[in-house]
């Protein structure tokens, strides 16, 4: 808890999660980059960085100490707004001059003597109009807070946006909650703790989760006699899954939540592509950008689905051209989908901290007929939606945090690596805003990857537009920006009327 006295607090559990999973390879960092119309008073940057954010949030002007193996935020005696915003120029630099540079701070981990932010103001760079603007890279530690209350903060560093706020998201943790979720999370706990009792290794320890999860969310006399004496997900897990999904209804949240968390517990390694290995230290960016929301809310309606659908369309066609060219196709790939378990405020408190769910989702790929691809996007969504998976996901996350060092990397590790990354989907202003006076023309951003994970890419909506950025392993992923161009590529295709 918090001692004003001090200035330091303990860090939750499901920061410390986060602050403890940096690797050379893969860094927690969520990082972003914001286009200013022109160059701003950089006196009242300082201002506002100083008022809205050092200010208001007390962890930006904290570092993560260690006391005898209990971590705290502690008040930086040193902190010096200078060290956190900082200049950069580029010379007669292009939006590939900028790709390259932003991709090569993906591998500048952030100074554990100080704050766990950075905000780089990067001169010199000619936009797409010819016309020479400042551009913001703010990297912030996953540990300060997650996605979705860091791209609140940012929100409320820039002025009045009024009625440019996007929605609310995000879902109450009881929302919908089933009387057998809490037995079902002690369950997993008690898991989690007898199968890494007398040094069982990991793998053996993950596999007998689903199992009593599976035991404890689904009542067997719902289902046919002998069903459940005969669950063996040692050998196919699947199977099990199938049989009961065709038991049930799809908005059947009690099988769901047991469906859903089965199948990412007892789920294989990530698929094996071009991208497949251990990724390297070095890093690459790119970005599709200023895609219009109109035409896609349109395909979207035309295939009885939303935009939500729409983007996520656009990227499986994208990446299925993607690995088509590098001839490795495969039938789904799956990724990482980070749930708010919370509903935001709009103020938001003075701890962030971390408030959300890693949900497993299979992205169907290969697909020419776009209605048949909604439709198979549409049924894997809903599985997620109607269901506790986040609420229980959430306290696994809980568990690996609050689990001995080599447990949680062994744990990390395998839920990471069953994933290719992680695909965000983040809701932004809804009209232009403006920072420190000037006009923002453009933004957009990037989850961090972990374990071995590759790619990871990011829905951003910003004033009527999409955006996509993605970063990605330098070596596995050398190309990046030829899945940005699939995807403007994709989306052209998508939106365009039959």
């Amino acid at each position: 808890m918090k001692n004003p006295a001090t200035d330091a607090h303990e860090i939750a559990a499901q920061d410390q999660l986060w602050l403890h999973m940096d690797r050379p390879n893969n860094l927690m960092i969520v990082r972003a980059l914001m286009w200013l119309d022109e160059e701003p008073d950089w006196s009242v940057v300082e201002q506002v960085l100083t008022m809205r954010l050092v200010e208001r949030y007390p962890v930006f002007s904290q570092r993560p100490v260690s006391d005898k193996g209990h971590w705290k935020w502690v008040k930086d005696e040193n902190f010096s707004l200078g060290r956190h915003l900082t200049h950069t120029s580029l010379t007669d630099a292009d939006g590939e001059a900028l790709r390259k540079y932003v991709g090569a701070q993906f591998a500048v981990p952030l100074p554990r003597d100080r704050p766990l932010w950075k905000i780089e103001v990067i001169h010199g760079v000619t936009d797409m109009d010819g016309k020479e603007r400042p551009v913001l890279l703010s990297s912030f530690h996953h540990s300060v807070a997650d996605g979705i209350r860091l791209v609140q903060v940012t929100l409320g560093l820039c002025d009045d946006v009024g009625d440019a706020m996007p929605k609310i998201v995000g879902r109450g943790g009881d929302e919908g909650r089933h009387p057998l979720i809490d037995g079902a999370l002690a369950v997993v706990r008690r898991g989690v703790s007898d199968g890494f009792d007398l040094g069982l290794s990991a793998t053996k320890a993950s596999l007998s989760l689903p199992v009593r999860t599976l035991q404890a969310l689904v009542d067997p006399n719902a289902l046919k006699e002998g069903v459940t004496a005969g669950i063996d997900l040692l050998v196919n897990p699947s199977n099990v899954i199938d049989l009961i999904e065709s038991l049930t209804k799809e908005d059947n949240a009690t099988v769901n939540t047991g469906s859903e968390l089965t199948r990412l517990l007892s789920a294989s390694a990530a698929t094996k592509t071009s991208w497949s290995g251990v990724p390297s230290q070095a890093k690459q960016v790119a970005w599709a950008s200023d895609l219009p929301l109109p035409p896609l809310k349109e395909a979207a309606r035309r295939h009885q689905g939303t935009v939500n659908d729409a983007m996520i369309a656009v990227i499986s066609m994208a990446l299925s051209a993607y690995l088509h060219e590098h001839d490795s196709l495969v039938e789904q790939i799956q990724w990482l989908v980070p749930v708010s378990i919370q509903p935001l405020d709009a103020e938001l408190p003075a701890e962030l901290g971390n408030h959300f769910a890693l949900v497993y989702l299979e992205m169907p790929l290969g697909m020419d007929d776009p209605g048949e691809l909604f439709t198979a996007l549409q049924q894997r969504m809903l599985r997620i939606k109607h269901s506790a998976v986040p609420v229980l996901t959430s306290g696994l996350q809980w568990l690996v945090a609050e689990s001995p060092k080599q447990i949680a990397v062994a744990l990390t590790n395998f839920f990471a690596n069953k994933g290719t990354g992680v695909l965000t989907n983040v809701p932004g202003p809804r009209a232009p805003i403006s920072f420190a006076g000037v006009e923002v023309s453009r933004m957009l951003g990037w989850a961090p990857a972990s374990g071995d994970q590759p790619l990871c890419l990011c829905i951003y909506s910003y004033n009527g537009t999409m955006s996509i950025g993605v970063s990605a392993d330098a070596e596995l992923v050398p190309d990046p920006e030829r899945i940005a161009e699939l995807i403007k590529s994709a989306y052209d295709d998508l939106v365009a009327t039959d």
